[in-house]
């Protein structure tokens, strides 16, 4: 039997001991080391965000030490992989850090040039059609993929890896009698391929961030938001609502939604919806038309085009809709088709302050503005213009 000694003894040690919160986990320190392999390496390199961190840049071979990170079970996850390039091993991963101590690991990633790495690609009437064209960001070489005198490719979009290019083919007059079909090719035009064969008009398609599922629009009693397998196949209508119309989807970085624009009491606002359908939810509230939303390379921003400051401007916006930034001046123009460069610190879009419509790049502060098509014709983007 104990002594009440013991018993008051033991009582005490108890009680320090709940004092010293002995549940508290303490920090340690994660260190990173990135191995990029291959052609056709990211300069601007990765993110990597070890939960309970904040998110740290990282070169494509480089070391980056996180210090006083909470310590337990973590995910770590590396952001910003452009296209051409795939992690060697899970991503995100789980790491267990100890308190006082410090964890290490490699992250690898493989990556291999492509055609499209670095170039825009976008539609000109410089030959009297509307023809697909890729360039570099600087407006320098300039090369055409298509030559279709009786049909009209516009909306293009580059895929993922950099070797493919989906884009809306047209067949008809110009403006409000035709129809339209979801083509692919490869990056220098050849393999052209009917994904949809509907007739109808299927437009504006854009890629999944993994390139195996492509979302599109489709006039059929209004008009909606669609989604296929890469291949043509699986469509299934995302939103049928016949009495609306909804247009320019674009698929988030993390693949769990797709942005797109509907119409609300006559006035187009921006919204999310789940590549399932499900979870449909309104992104923007001004009171003014706002449309071609397309999310930047990381997902936490979205750019789009409004007339919440007089004509039709660049906007950038939170990806909960918050913090709404100008990029171009209200100067009387308008602006259409934003794209964000593969390491989100510029985007391309189209604008007619010439008369034509002509291809600017903008840094995301607002700064450097420079006519990179230079062409009395009308040459314009898509959502998805920019390649990896």
């Amino acid at each position: 039997m104990r002594s009440k000694a013991c018993f008051v003894t033991c009582l005490a040690l108890a009680l320090a001991a709940c004092g010293d919160d002995p549940a508290a986990p303490g920090t340690g320190t994660v260190e990173v080391t990135t191995v990029s392999t291959g052609d056709g390496l990211d300069p601007d390199g990765y993110i990597v965000q070890v939960q309970g961190a904040h998110p740290l840049p990282i070169g494509a071979n480089a070391t980056a030490t996180l210090p006083e990170v909470t310590a337990g079970d973590l995910m770590v996850q590396f952001k910003g992989i452009r296209g051409n390039c795939v992690a060697q091993g899970p991503n995100p991963r789980l790491i267990r850090l100890e308190a006082g101590k410090t964890f290490s690991f490699h992250f690898n990633v493989a990556c291999t040039r492509t055609p499209l790495l670095g170039r825009i690609v976008f539609v000109s009437f410089r030959d009297g059609n509307h023809e697909l064209y890729s360039m570099n960001p600087d407006g320098t070489d300039q090369v055409r993929l298509t030559n279709t005198p009786d049909e009209q490719e516009v909306s293009p979009a580059v895929s993922p890896d950099g070797t493919r290019i989906l884009f809306e083919n047209r067949v008809g007059p110009e403006l409000d009698f035709y129809e339209s079909d979801v083509y692919v090719m490869n990056a220098d035009g050849t393999g052209r391929v009917n994904l949809t064969q509907t007739g109808g008009r299927n437009q504006e398609p854009t890629w999944s961030p993994d390139g195996t599922r492509i979302a599109f629009s489709r006039s059929q009693n209004g008009q909606d938001l669609w989604v296929m397998n890469a291949d043509g196949t699986a469509q299934m209508n995302l939103t049928d609502s016949p009495d609306s119309f909804e247009g320019t989807p674009a698929w988030s970085p993390d693949g769990s939604r797709i942005l797109f624009f509907a119409a609300d009491n006559g006035v187009d606002h921006l919204y999310v919806i789940h590549p399932d359908g499900t979870g449909r939810a309104r992104l923007t509230n001004d009171p003014a038309d706002e449309e071609f939303g397309t999310w930047s390379p990381d997902g936490s921003r979205v750019a789009f085009v409004s007339v919440r400051a007089g004509g039709a401007r660049i906007f950038t916006i939170n990806a909960d809709g918050s913090d709404a930034v100008r990029l171009t001046p209200d100067d009387g123009s308008a602006d259409y088709i934003p794209s964000w460069s593969p390491g989100g610190d510029r985007i391309v879009f189209m604008n007619d302050a010439t008369g034509d419509a002509e291809l600017f790049v903008i840094n995301v502060d607002g700064t450097g503005l420079v006519n990179i098509s230079n062409q009395p014709t009308f040459e314009i983007t898509g959502a998805q213009a920019w390649g990896p």
